[in-house]
C-alpha cells in the first residue's frame, strides 16, 4: 500500500517513497519503523480497544491519484510529485527561485546536487544520508536572522573555517579574529567574496597609499625613456627637486596602508558575518513567501576568483589615471609636501 503524503502519527512528518514504514496489524496505521521502535506501540493503541480502524486522508488519496514521483526537493531531498509545488515533507518550494519562475528537472537536479554536496554527510550503516553535523551546531539555530544550515550554504566554502569563528561572534559578540588573506590582500579577498563596497573600499586606499611610490617610478621611467606620458619632464623636474620629500610621504603612507590591511584582517570575518546575515535577510524578503531555496542561496554566496582579476584591473586604471593627472596639473602634487 503506497502511504506516500500520509503522516506518520509519532513525528508528524508525511511519509515519502524512501521511508521504511511499518503499518500496525490491528488498526493499520502506518509508522516509520524507528518512529514504531521508539514507542513499541501503535500510536493509537489505546483506540483499539474501541474497533477504531486507521483511514487515508483525503489530501493523500489525492496526492497519490497525480502522476509519479519524480521532483527532488532541494531542501530535505524528499522525492514529490512532478505537479507538486511545495514539498509534502518540509513545504518548501520546489520548483520556483525567488522571483517566482520555474526551472527545468535539470536544474532543479543540478540545484539539489550542490545543495548536498555542502549539507550532507556520509551515509550510516543503515544506508540512509544524515545532515552534515556541522561541527557539532544545531543546522536550525538562528545565526541573527537566518539558520546555521543558510549561512553555511552561503558561505560555501572553506566552512570548517567560518563556522566556528561565526559561531563565536554570535554568542560571544566578538568582533575580532585574524584572516591572513585579507591582511595580504584585502581588496582581493572582499571581491572574492563578493563584498563590492568594501573592495572598492580598500582598493581606493590601496592607490591613495600608493600614490607616492608610484609617481617617483613613473617619473623615473618618463624620464629614461621606458614610458611615456604627456607632461613627463615636468613630473620628474618636480620629483627631482622633492626627492626627499616624497621618500618621506612614501615612507609615512606604506605605514598608514599596513594599518588598513592589519584593520582588515581582524575585522574581515566579521565584516563578512555581517555581509553574510544581510544578504540572506534580502534575499528572504525578495520572496513570495519568505523561504529561500538552497539553489538560491548557493548561486547569490560562495566566491568567484574573477572577481579578482577584474579588481587588479580597476586598480590599474585608477593608479595610471592618477599618474596622467598629476602629469598634466604637476600643481596637485605639492599636496605631498605641504
Amino acid at each position: 500500500m503506497n502511504f506516500i503524503g500520509e503522516r506518520c502519527p509519532v513525528c508528524n512528518n508525511r511519509f515519502t517513497a524512501d521511508d521504511d514504514v511499518v503499518v500496525c496489524p490491528e488498526c493499520g496505521a502506518p509508522h516509520h519503523r524507528e518512529c514504531y521502535k521508539i514507542e513499541n506501540k501503535c500510536a493509537y493503541n489505546e483506540y483499539h480497544s474501541t474497533g477504531y480502524k486507521w483511514e487515508r486522508s483525503a489530501a493523500a488519496e489525492e496526492k497519490i491519484s497525480q502522476v509519479e514521483v519524480t521532483s527532488s526537493c532541494p531542501e530535505c531531498g524528499t522525492l514529490n510529485r512532478e505537479t507538486d509545488e511545495i514539498c509534502t515533507r518540509c513545504g518548501s518550494r520546489l520548483h520556483t527561485d525567488a522571483h517566482g519562475e520555474f526551472h527545468s528537472q535539470q536544474e532543479q537536479r543540478s540545484s539539489q546536487g550542490a545543495y548536498q554536496d555542502v549539507f550532507r554527510g556520509a551515509e550510516t550503516a543503515n544506508g540512509q544520508e544524515t545532515m552534515f553535523s556541522f561541527l557539532g551546531f544545531d543546522p536550525n539555530e538562528d545565526m541573527g536572522g537566518a539558520t546555521l544550515t543558510e549561512v553555511s550554504g552561503f558561505v560555501k566554502t572553506n566552512i570548517l573555517y567560518y563556522l566556528p569563528i561565526f559561531k563565536r561572534m554570535k554568542d560571544l559578540g566578538t568582533k575580532i579574529s585574524f584572516n591572513l588573506t585579507c591582511l595580504i590582500f584585502p581588496n582581493l579577498y572582499f571581491a572574492n567574496r563578493k563584498m563590492w563596497l568594501w573592495a572598492i573600499i580598500a582598493t581606493i586606499l590601496e592607490v591613495i597609499c600608493s600614490l607616492p611610490s608610484l609617481i617617483v617610478v613613473m617619473a623615473d621611467m618618463s624620464s629614461n625613456g621606458a614610458f611615456a606620458i604627456p607632461g613627463a619632464d615636468v613630473l620628474a623636474e618636480f620629483v627631482s627637486n622633492h626627492e626627499n620629500d616624497l621618500f618621506f610621504f612614501n615612507e609615512v603612507f606604506s605605514m598608514a596602508f599596513w594599518v588598513v590591511k592589519i584593520v582588515c584582517c581582524l575585522f574581515g570575518n566579521w565584516l563578512y558575518y555581517r555581509f553574510t546575515l544581510s544578504s540572506l535577510k534580502k534575499l528572504r524578503e525578495q520572496s513570495p513567501d519568505r523561504v529561500v531555496a538552497p539553489g538560491v542561496i548557493l548561486a547569490k554566496g560562495g566566491t568567484k576568483p574573477a572577481n579578482m582579476i577584474l579588481v587588479l584591473a580597476v586598480t590599474g586604471i585608477i593608479s595610471s589615471a592618477a599618474i596622467a593627472l598629476f602629469a598634466a596639473y604637476p600643481s596637485l602634487l605639492e599636496i605631498f609636501i605641504i
